[in-house]
């Protein structure tokens, strides 16, 4: 069964996806087969494949006077993707200094739904690669209830730790176990009633707090006052708290 929503993922509609799928179904057809084999409308079908051509993911060519599409071959948007990946990259320096360069005194910055861990995680590796200061500082608390469910996230964050030499200390509530076990990652304790579910990590000028819920929230302040307050609240929690 297709997982329909990865090829959402790479930027399709729903109705691209009906007809992209249908085409690799059924071949080389019109668009007028392809509405009746597919159950959409015509107009629906003729503007959806005209999208998916001008996304190079669907080839035409003419029988007399009628128009013939086909899907191209899978392996072939990868090839796609990949080279709009690598386009991307070439311009990644100039967008970065431009939004540094657009940075205010204090920026925050919110994000909802179900990538936030994602969002949280990979903005933590992406500030911190090429920082002097390598060290995250999270109040996770408990850190297994939400991030056993991801861990894929969760594995590909710990390998860039180890990569990049990130070192992270981590306080949890007692009885509870720290998940990352192969990278820098340093425990301590405090008792469960100051048990707080929802994780505040604070790493170079940036403080995060991620609120666990539906939908999950992500809320990121980039100032470096704000990122040393609470650094040394962090520190005061970590002398007290047990090894």
């Amino acid at each position: 069964m297709i997982n329909k929503e990865i090829l959402k993922q790479i930027g399709l509609t729903d109705y691209e996806v009906e007809v992209y799928l249908a085409l690799l179904t059924h071949g080389q057809i019109s668009a007028y087969e392809l509405a009746e084999k597919a159950g959409l409308y015509r107009q629906v079908t003729y503007d959806t494949l005209k999208r998916l051509e001008e996304k190079g993911y669907v080839n035409s060519v003419k029988e007399g006077k009628t128009k013939l599409f086909k899907a191209i071959n899978p392996n072939l948007i990868l090839e796609i993707l990949n080279e709009k990946t690598q386009n991307f990259k070439q311009i990644l320096p100039e967008l970065s200094l431009i939004n540094k360069a657009s940075k205010q005194p204090l920026m925050v910055e919110t994000y909802k739904g179900k990538n936030v861990l994602r969002i949280a995680l990979r903005d933590i590796i992406n500030e911190l690669k090429e920082s002097k200061n390598r060290e995250v500082l999270c109040t996770a608390v408990d850190e297994s209830v939400p991030f056993s469910s991801q861990e894929t996230i969760v594995d590909q964050y710990e390998r860039d730790m180890i990569h990049y030499k990130i070192k992270e200390k981590v306080i949890i509530k007692e009885g509870a176990k720290g998940i990352f076990k192969k990278g820098t990652s340093k425990y301590k304790k405090v008792p469960s009633k100051f048990y707080n579910e929802n994780p505040i990590q604070i790493y170079g000028d940036n403080v995060q707090m991620i609120v666990w819920g539906n939908p999950d929230y992500l809320v990121i302040m980039r100032n470096k006052g704000v990122a040393d307050s609470y650094r040394k609240q962090f520190e005061l929690m970590w002398s007290v708290a047990k090894g």
